[in-house]
């Protein structure tokens, strides 16, 4: 599991703890770290590992430690995120790279982790991409986030292709807006309120981390033994109208503007 410690990945490996699975989480924050752990009360269960997804080092840490504490990995979540909103012509090659890094080189190297120990072990298992609505709705402001999670969702179909074979299923998951810290700038007061209005969701209410942790666990469980190559959008329905902009709704409410007209 990486990025565990908050939000959605809180809640995929606190529901995987519920259901008696050992967890690692490669977790880049301290501080979610100490937050989550006395949260999650994992115990034997659950172990961190402090380090970035985008480093190639850390990654083979946190499989490593796994390994070492509980044994062959079945199982990979690769969650980590982060974004904000930035104009394509104002976005800086940092911020650039602080979304593609994390989100889609992230999800390369502990791919290429598990991969590797999965084929060498003849363990099989299953690996589920957390994407984004946003891989498939585009949305001012965020072209460095639909890029990257587009990239995920693409990249999941290739190593469900190239993975098959050794027994390895892999999924991605399109969450619409959810709330979480990540996504509560959209999913309360007005704003969140204009969300529910403008967009298609049922029930009307927004997506919880439980109700991506529900589909995660779905998927890797015995019972999605013949779903691969998926992209499965969650999002009570929000991608039927297709998601509209969070510039716009940010902007309306005086969070954001565009820069003047430039000639």
């Amino acid at each position: 599991m990486t990025g565990g410690g908050s939000g959605i990945g809180k809640a995929i490996t606190g529901a995987l703890l519920d259901r008696g699975a050992n967890v690692v989480v490669l977790e880049i924050s301290p501080e979610n770290i100490k937050a989550a752990d006395a949260e999650l009360d994992g115990r034997d269960r659950l172990a961190w590992s402090t380090g970035s997804v985008a480093v190639a080092a850390d990654v083979d840490a946190a499989f490593a430690l796994a390994a070492q504490r509980f044994g062959t990995v079945h199982h990979l979540v690769n969650n980590a995120g982060t974004a904000l909103l930035s104009l394509v012509q104002d976005c800086s090659e940092e911020e650039w790279d602080l979304i593609v890094d994390t989100v889609l080189k992230g999800t390369f190297l502990c791919t290429r982790a598990f991969a590797r120990q999965a084929i060498d072990g003849g363990a099989g298992g299953s690996i589920v991409n957390i994407s984004s609505l946003n891989a498939v709705a585009a949305t001012d402001g965020l072209g460095h986030y639909c890029a990257a999670k587009a990239g995920v969702m693409q990249f999941t179909q290739v190593c469900a292709g190239e993975l098959g074979r050794y027994g390895i299923r892999v999924n991605s998951i399109g969450p619409g807006t959810v709330n979480t810290p990540l996504g509560a700038g959209f999913t309360v007061g007005r704003i969140g309120q204009e969300f529910l209005d403008r967009t298609l969701v049922t029930p009307l209410r927004h997506q919880e981390a439980s109700d991506i942790a529900d589909v995660a666990l779905f998927l890797m469980s015995p019972a999605a033994q013949r779903i691969t190559g998926h992209f499965v959008p969650v999002d009570g329905g929000q991608h039927v109208r297709g998601l509209h902009s969070y510039w716009d709704v940010a902007e309306a409410q005086g969070l954001v503007s565009r820069p003047a007209h430039r000639v």
